[in-house]
């Protein structure tokens, strides 16, 4: 396995049992869905998509990314449910002012955020950090030269530059679940400038802190919090995936990071 950068080793569980979802931790949930059709799950379970959601999947032209979409969205429904209480076609999903899924009111206790990836989704949850996460299931092809110049601040490119060929391929993709996770976080996707954004710090670290900058113009719409932190985590699988939040303690940033396989919770 040609190693990327360093990466949280996390023991992903095969048993789950009620939600114990207190401020400390943070959830994990892996998903293969596959190339199958909205059903996965064990039956056609769309009706519990809104108008929007069903709108979104049929602007997709690609039938595997159309059925994966549809089922992170149903496996979403679900996990919600397990943590709510919630019925799962009573939840109805709100948008921040930049377009970040949220609950309403009520439920917004419960921080989520999701990514897809060759037919694989990863889904996170915490009870009062915001969440941004990113997922890149290897192998994926990509312009290693190009990728890097676009997305990586100037310490960052003289790290990578100094790291062997045989590592830059997975580094990159790791890297940019770094980017993409932090752009999710603050609700703006990637559509920021990656390239002066720089969340290296420790570059043997698998956790970091970073200043929130460069994003924000109008205070008013400034995210709240003046620093992120990250973890590049371990996957089961071979893959980059990046874990971004915010900390409400500043004594303890990080938190405890609880890994389960999605097989582990049973839908109705």
């Amino acid at each position: 396995m040609t190693r990327g950068l360093a990466k949280q080793p996390l023991s992903w569980s095969s048993t789950f049992h009620d939600p114990d979802l207190d401020s400390e931790k943070v959830h994990l949930w892996l998903a293969y869905p596959g190339d199958n059709a909205p059903g996965h799950f064990g039956h056609d379970n769309s009706i519990w998509l809104s108008e929007r959601e069903r709108l979104r999947a049929l602007r997709l032209s690609d039938g595997r990314q159309r059925a994966l979409y549809l089922e992170a969205r149903i496996g979403l429904k679900i996990l919600i449910e397990a943590y709510t209480g919630l019925p799962r076609d009573r939840i109805a999903l709100e948008y921040g002012p930049r377009g970040k899924p949220e609950l309403d009111k009520p439920l917004q206790w419960l921080q989520f955020n999701y990514s897809m990836s060759s037919g694989y989704v990863l889904y996170a949850f915490s009870r009062d950090r915001e969440l941004g996460i990113d997922l890149e299931i290897h192998p994926r092809d990509v312009q290693v030269g190009r990728l890097s110049n676009r997305i990586l601040s100037k310490p960052e490119k003289r790290y990578f530059d100094n790291l062997p060929k045989t590592r830059q391929q997975v580094a990159i993709l790791d890297w940019w679940t770094r980017k993409e996770a932090y752009g999710k976080l603050l609700g703006v996707g990637i559509r920021y400038n990656m390239n002066q954004t720089n969340l290296l710090q420790d570059p043997e670290a698998c956790c970091w802190k970073s200043p929130v900058s460069g994003l924000f113009d109008d205070v008013q719409d400034s995210p709240g919090f003046g620093h992120v932190y990250g973890i590049q985590i371990e996957l089961p699988t071979e893959g980059s995936a990046t874990l971004m939040y915010n900390s409400p303690d500043f004594n303890h940033p990080h938190p405890d990071i609880q890994a389960f396989n999605f097989a582990s919770i049973k839908p109705d």
